[in-house]
């Protein structure tokens, strides 16, 4: 059964018990508000894991780098403002960007697939305010993509070329829809590599 649940104050003890039992792993702050994150589904993961294995030596070569899940923190903020998003691409020789913690500050694009009543659309402005360019929703059940690209304060969606791929030119891959015997699958295409997920 999912619920959304709201505490006022949060008691030092109960975050500290979620640190020591490693169930913080996906919780996000958002301006001090503590979202507690279910984890991820295994298509979820799945899907992740695949694209993170297919895109980061490719990426790599051109200057980019991609990690998973990590926290991404407005700059200022004394930790107390991040989201996390599924993938985060960023300038490998931007190293103010990079912290112990995570990135503060604006990567070049971050990549979110969808759960079931999650918060993707509602962290666009936080992600808008940082200055990052673009934006990848994935539907990981339907292989349903969105790309979005910032456009002064607000994002507007990327339209597919005439061959259906919708193309993040942050990072220069193209992502389309493709039915197979299989079911539809989501390919990617990185530097003349392709790779269906």
């Amino acid at each position: 059964m999912v619920m959304r649940a709201v505490v006022q104050d949060m008691p030092r003890e109960w975050v500290d018990e979620r640190v020591r039992r490693g169930l913080d792993r996906f919780d996000e702050l958002w301006q001090g508000v503590l979202h507690m994150v279910p984890p991820p589904r295994l298509i979820h993961q799945r899907m992740g894991s695949k694209l993170l294995a297919f895109l980061e030596p490719l990426l790599r070569t051109s200057g980019i780098d991609v990690l998973y899940e990590t926290g991404v923190f407005r700059p200022g903020s004394d930790g107390k403002d991040y989201r996390i998003p599924d993938l985060v691409f960023f300038s490998s020789d931007d190293t103010a960007l990079m912290k112990d913690r995570g990135l503060e500050g604006a990567p070049l694009a971050v990549l979110e697939m969808r759960s079931p009543d999650d918060e993707t659309y509602d962290k666009f402005p936080f992600w808008a305010d940082i200055g990052v360019k673009e934006v990848i929703v994935i539907d990981p059940e339907n292989r349903a993509l969105e790309i979005y690209r910032l456009a002064g304060r607000q994002y507007v969606a990327v339209s597919a070329d005439e061959q259906g791929r919708a193309h993040a030119a942050t990072i220069d891959v193209r992502f389309a829809r493709e039915a197979t015997p299989d079911g539809t699958r989501l390919r990617a295409e990185c530097r003349g590599e392709s790779r269906m997920v």
